[in-house]
């Protein structure tokens, strides 16, 4: 199962439900906080939005808190194709997180999985959270009742930030880095790099390792050059 994947605990808060950046998503996070622990009676969630918009963040995030409660958590990514291991757990009482559902084969068997795979968690103590780039009803699938079990439990839209909230969103996970940004680096790195949080927060993992590689402050200088490469 090349997807079932064990996940290192982020000691600085980077991979964490809190982390998750926007007022208009804070609903959605008490939910995934609800369902990791257990406390939600519908034990099943459907999340989706565009490419980029933190997907994959969140369901890591989730997978990351659970194990942090001892209990076990998989992560399993439709992308891999029949590959993704949607069909092999067994784990009556585990969270499964199910990423890019847009991929999944229809002409093959991995709705059936799917579908068992919710089953088996529903007979038990199980939750599943499933992600998609959109709705639900978009994706095609053609298994009877299975967009009714995966919709059971609330579709949630994750909603883009605002450029402020991009802003402090930056500022705060350099600082979660152990560096800081100011107003001028970051209005330049929003005028000229993609504005997809996706792509921002990449660009923090460059910043902080190429600032100590050359030993030059975070300046706009720097960010010209860093761009330019």
């Amino acid at each position: 199962m090349s997807r079932q994947t064990v996940l290192p605990l982020d000691t600085r808060g980077l991979s964490s439900l809190d982390s998750f950046a926007g007022s208009r998503n804070r609903p959605l996070v008490a939910e995934l906080k609800l369902l990791v622990s257990g406390a939600r009676q519908a034990r099943i969630m459907y999340v989706w939005g565009p490419p980029g918009s933190g997907k994959t963040h969140l369901l890591n995030a989730s997978c990351i808190e659970n194990r942090r409660s001892g209990r076990s958590s998989y992560y399993l990514s439709l992308e891999e194709g029949p590959d993704s291991g949607i069909g092999c757990l067994t784990d009556h009482d585990s969270l499964v997180c199910i990423d890019n559902l847009e991929c999944i084969d229809l002409d093959g068997d991995m709705q059936e999985a799917l579908f068992h795979t919710y089953e088996m968690l529903h007979a038990g103590q199980g939750r599943m959270l499933v992600s998609a780039n959109r709705p639900l009803a978009e994706i095609g699938l053609t298994l009877r009742d299975i967009d009714s079990r995966l919709s059971s439990g609330g579709v949630f839209q994750i909603h883009p930030l605002s450029d402020e909230e991009k802003k402090d969103a930056l500022r705060r996970r350099a600082k979660d880095k152990g560096f800081a940004l100011d107003d001028a680096v970051i209005n330049y790195i929003l005028a000229h790099h993609s504005r997809q949080p996706r792509d921002l927060f990449g660009l923090l993992d460059r910043l902080g390792s190429e600032s100590l590689r050359h030993q030059r402050k975070i300046t706009v200088p720097f960010m010209k050059d860093l761009l330019r490469e």
